[in-house]
């Protein structure tokens, strides 16, 4: 993507005022609202650390944080706030931080409206900070039992912050979420997300997820997963050359539900 060095064109802060400004009073008038009837927040906590000595010398760890406030057909609320830093033989080869919240609004029992904000921050991918503001409409295709699936189609509006400058641009959004129940305790998850640069269709991003999750108890489950992420045009290193297109991320954690 070439970048300039601007400030955000009037339309496109007038569009991202314009999703503040609409989904406030969804999340306050709606928790307001569903609170009272006994909307409960749910929350979940998740933790990886790994360290290497000897001949090998490195550092990794994760922490992921989600609090969800769910009234069944009618709306749910999910923040979540998560950092990734990893370190080899002394040197530091990723560093990230993300926070975001999301609102669903359920017009029936399957399909829902949705409004997001989002912040991260990620030196190893080129940029110094990125900020997205989303809308779009989801699905509920299969839930039952063992099995649920669903799946998102929307436009985000990102504005991204770089250290030769930044830019702003729409991006196309498809979303689906594949969860399969094995038996109780044990969860397999399959994410997959692909982004869609509407300037530049050569800035292409894809993200998947696969997890599998089995309880200990109650509170406590061990979780392994492997995150990949595609980016069809990669910011430059230092040297001025671009960075891989594939980063694959292998995880595995402690989660802590309450």
């Amino acid at each position: 993507m070439a970048l300039v060095d601007r400030t955000l064109p009037c339309c496109c802060r007038a569009l991202f005022a314009a999703l503040l400004v609409a989904s406030l009073p969804v999340f306050v008038g709606t928790a307001a609202a569903t609170e009272p009837e006994g909307g409960a927040w749910k929350g979940s906590g998740q933790l990886s650390l790994l360290t290497a000595s000897g001949n090998s010398r490195s550092k990794s760890g994760s922490l992921r944080f989600e609090l969800v406030n769910e009234w069944p057909e009618v709306d749910r609320i999910t923040f979540t706030a998560g950092a990734l830093y990893n370190e080899s033989d002394g040197e530091k080869t990723s560093e990230a931080e993300y926070l975001n919240g999301k609102y669903d609004y359920f017009h029936t029992p399957d399909t829902y409206s949705f409004y997001y904000l989002g912040a991260e921050r990620d030196e190893f991918a080129g940029f110094d900070y990125r900020a997205t503001a989303r809308v779009g409409l989801g699905h509920q295709f299969i839930k039952s039992e063992h099995n649920t699936l669903d799946g998102e189609a929307g436009v985000d509006y990102v504005y991204e912050q770089q250290q030769d400058g930044s830019e702003d641009f729409p991006v196309g959004r498809l979303y689906g979420k594949y969860v399969h129940k094995f038996s109780e305790g044990k969860t397999f998850r399959q994410d997959v997300e692909v982004l869609e640069n509407l300037e530049e269709f050569e800035d292409l991003r894809v993200n998947t997820l696969t997890a599998f999750e089995v309880a200990i108890n109650a509170h406590l489950s061990f979780k392994t997963a492997l995150t990949v992420k595609f980016d069809g045009q990669p910011a430059l290193d230092d040297d001025g050359d671009p960075n891989q297109k594939l980063d694959y991320f292998t995880e595995t954690a402690l989660v802590f539900n309450f």
